[in-house]
Formats: structure tokens, C-alpha cells, sequence
């Protein structure tokens, strides 16, 4: 593993980023080189809904002098709102692909449902567009973008604005577990369940911290303090409410690769002090489980 220091305002852990497998738009391998550049040394791969990429991702670790921890990044709860970070080689188990390729299956359902309601207010995607979203694991991302690539929006958050975001005239639930259920497959596929980016949830901080007590009981192992969605101020409470309910503290930039996305590798709230320990703390955890 390489002992390159990172670069200024960048973590040397980032345990939160997408590829080309799931929504980001880098693959394995561009994602282990910016990380070696930037100096991180210890990276996780989190595609939503799928683990096709990890055994690249692995690889490209390896090559680069990285550490890698195996992971994947499931939606769940009411609408998908909540997402649980997976971490250990229990994410690559032969029941937890089983589980995934399902998901997968849901989002194609869902995607097709999205173009026809879109085709409804008369807007109309390219064969182009359209064989770009013949793929596996495809999402509102993948649509946003080729929306901008229609020349529809201008942005794929305007995208979502318009047409994708809940409420809007082409948006689809999805059909999920419960946070708890889904808590209670990690664990029973002996991986390691941390809450992801919980700012995003916009919870006052007595429901948050009663959500972070039910789930802790249904055995949620840890949380992801160190987000781009928390201010360094939150990140300091989450920490202090993570810490003090026993649970793994962890941090991600949520990567995706998109050139209008604020979010950049290694750059996370500031704050993360005991990285090291927390990072031992996983391995530990991941140890423990599998």
C-alpha cells in the first residue's frame, strides 16, 4: 500500500465513489488513478444496487499501491430517501448478487415507466439517447444525462428539476425494503451496514437521532459523518452522536465523476482526526462479519 501523503484538503480515505457500473461516469481504473494522484490511500468502490465492478476495481487498486475495501451503496426506505453503505466481502456473496440482480431488474421496469411518461409530455429522447440507456443498473442519472445530451435541459440538475425528481411528471417510486429489512440483509449476508450521507435525509436533529437509536437496534454497524452534504459543523454533531452510540464513523466524497458536481474525490467535511482509528475500526468490523 503506498504512504504517499495526500494532497492539501484532500483525506487520505474516501470509502464513497461510483463507476461506470453503477451512475458515475469513470471507471475502476480512472477512479484508482485520481485516487493515487491525489494521494488517497484507502478507497472504497460503492455503485449503487450492484457489485460488477469490484473485481476491476480490485485490480486496479492493487496496480495503483491502493487499499481497497469491497462495498456497495443500497437504497431503501420509502421512495429510496435512505441509502445504506455495505462494506466487507460479504457484498460479493453469491446471495447478496442474487438479491442486487433484482434491483437491477426493478430499475430497467422503472426506466422503461419513466421514458413513457416523458413521452407524454411530449419529450422525446434520440435512438441515440435511448440505446445509451440500454445497460445494467440504469437510474435517473443515467436519463438526466441523456436528456442533456438531447439537448432537453441543460444540466442534469435541471433535469431532475423538471422531470425526475419526486413529484415531478416522469418520476417513478421505486420498489424497495425497508430500512430495516434491508439493515437486517447486510448483516445476514455478513456485511457491514453504514447509514450513508445522513444530512440528506433534512431531519431535525431529534428525529435523526431517533432514526440513528431504531436502527442501531435493528443492527446498524455505522455511519458516514464525513460527507459533502455536512457542513463541517454537522459533521462534528454526527460525529459526536455516532461516537456516542457506539457505531463505526466513516467518510466519502460521493464521487460520480460529473464535471457540474461539487462533489471531488478526498474532499470531505473537515475534522475526520481519528481516520486512521476509524479506518482500523472497519477492518475490524469487516473482520468480525465475514
Amino acid at each position: 500500500m503506498t504512504t504517499r501523503q495526500p494532497r492539501p484538503g484532500v483525506c487520505r480515505a474516501d470509502l464513497h465513489m461510483h463507476s461506470v457500473f453503477s451512475d458515475g461516469l469513470k471507471t475502476p481504473d480512472e477512479l484508482c488513478q485520481r485516487a493515487q494522484k491525489e494521494g488517497i490511500q484507502t478507497v472504497a468502490l460503492t455503485d449503487h444496487d450492484t457489485t460488477a465492478g469490484l473485481d476491476d476495481m480490485a485490480a486496479s487498486a492493487q496496480s495503483h499501491g491502493l487499499e481497497w475495501i469491497p462495498g456497495v451503496e443500497i437504497g431503501c426506505g420509502d421512495e429510496g430517501r435512505v441509502h445504506l453503505l455495505c462494506y466487507g466481502p460479504g457484498v460479493q456473496t453469491q446471495e447478496m448478487t442474487a438479491f442486487l440482480d433484482g434491483m437491477s431488474s426493478d430499475r430497467q421496469s422503472r426506466l422503461q415507466e419513466m421514458v413513457r411518461l416523458l413521452e407524454k409530455q411530449e419529450v422525446h429522447l434520440t435512438p441515440e439517447a435511448l440505446a445509451s440507456l440500454n445497460r445494467p443498473n440504469v437510474g435517473r442519472a443515467h436519463l438526466a444525462r441523456a436528456l442533456v445530451a438531447c439537448g432537453v435541459v441543460s444540466t442534469t440538475q435541471q433535469a431532475f428539476d423538471r422531470y425526475l425528481a419526486d413529484g415531478r411528471c416522469a418520476f417513478v417510486p421505486r420498489k424497495l425494503l425497508t430500512v430495516t429489512q434491508t439493515v437486517a440483509l447486510a448483516r445476514g449476508y455478513h456485511a457491514v451496514p453504514v447509514l450513508a450521507h445522513p444530512m440528506r435525509l433534512k431531519l431535525e436533529e431529534p428525529a435523526l437521532t431517533a432514526l440513528i437509536g431504531s436502527l442501531k437496534e435493528a443492527g446498524l454497524m455505522g455511519m458516514e459523518v464525513f460527507h459533502p452534504s455536512a457542513t463541517p459543523r454537522q459533521a462534528r454533531q454526527l460525529e459526536w452522536l455516532a461516537r456516542r452510540e457506539g457505531l463505526l464513523v466513516t467518510g466519502g466524497s460521493d464521487y460520480h465523476g460529473d464535471a457540474e458536481s461539487q462533489a471531488r474525490m478526498g474532499h470531505l467535511p473537515t475534522g475526520w482526526d481519528a481516520v486512521n482509528r476509524d479506518l482500523q475500526a472497519l477492518r475490524n468490523a469487516i473482520l468480525t462479519r465475514f
